[in-house]
């Protein structure tokens, strides 16, 4: 964390680093080859109230493929469609990979 030179006692500056990953059950938890590390950087405010934060993370990752379901309104139950699984295309731009993410308390 760095002090800001606008409100130094108030303000700081945060730069992270996020890296994760989802398994599924039954897969080995010894596996990396779907990590995942996201940059970021953050502000954190001093309130009367505690820390605030604001964060803005870069996503260069497309969201996995899966399964496409129809929901039955009468019943509210799912039917799995086959041979249509959903691709979600990657955003364009660098702008629109942007993730914010606004927090009140002290990250974990």
């Amino acid at each position: 964390r760095f002090a800001t030179p606008l409100f130094p006692d108030r303000m700081r500056v945060a730069l992270f680093v996020d890296a994760g990953q989802v398994w599924e059950r039954g897969e080995p938890l010894t596996t990396v080859n779907g990590l995942r590390v996201t940059p970021g950087v953050g502000l954190r405010f001093a309130t009367p109230l505690g820390p605030v934060r604001l964060d803005a993370a870069y996503n260069g990752y497309p969201a996995e493929a899966g399964p496409v379901y129809l929901l039955n309104n009468t019943d509210k139950s799912l039917t799995l469609i086959p041979g249509a699984p959903f691709r979600p295309a990657l955003p364009p731009g660098f702008w629109r990979r942007i993730v914010w993410q606004f927090a009140v308390g002290q990250a974990f």
